[in-house]
């Protein structure tokens, strides 16, 4: 960000606001009218078929969205923020299922469940990825 210049003001939108089913540009960018908490009716572009669980239609589901202003009357999925989400909501998922078998403790099987995902940030063969900086 330049000096003086003021971060973007994000927002939530609820899916129910989508004004049709997702479209795409003729440069293959998907978007999705929206009606926004002032009562405009403006482009929201972003990854819908990822973050919008979108029904047969391309209806997208009825969940709070964050989006960003791009500067020209047209708005941005904020993917970053949709990732965090499933991240939060994959992981409650997971913390719920877990229910400790015979002699182990729930955590004991919530760490289990994470080994065999391949999660905690290791390779397959058990091992550190390395970071790239």
């Amino acid at each position: 960000m330049m000096k003086g210049e003021q971060p973007k003001q994000s927002m939530r939108v609820a899916g129910q606001f989508a004004q049709g089913p997702i479209q795409q540009t003729e440069d293959g960018n998907q978007f999705v009218e929206m009606e926004l908490p002032d009562g405009q009716v403006a482009p929201v572009f972003g990854d819908w078929e990822t973050y919008g669980n979108p029904s047969r239609d391309g209806v997208i589901e009825d969940m709070d969205y964050r989006i960003v202003p791009l500067g020209d009357g047209t708005y941005s999925l904020d993917a970053g923020e949709m990732e965090s989400e499933m991240t939060r909501t994959e992981g409650r998922q997971m913390a719920s299922q877990a229910q400790g078998g015979p002699g182990a403790s729930k955590m004991e099987d919530l760490l289990e469940m994470l080994m065999q995902k391949k999660g905690m940030g290791q390779s397959p063969g058990g091992m550190m990825k390395p970071v790239r900086r």
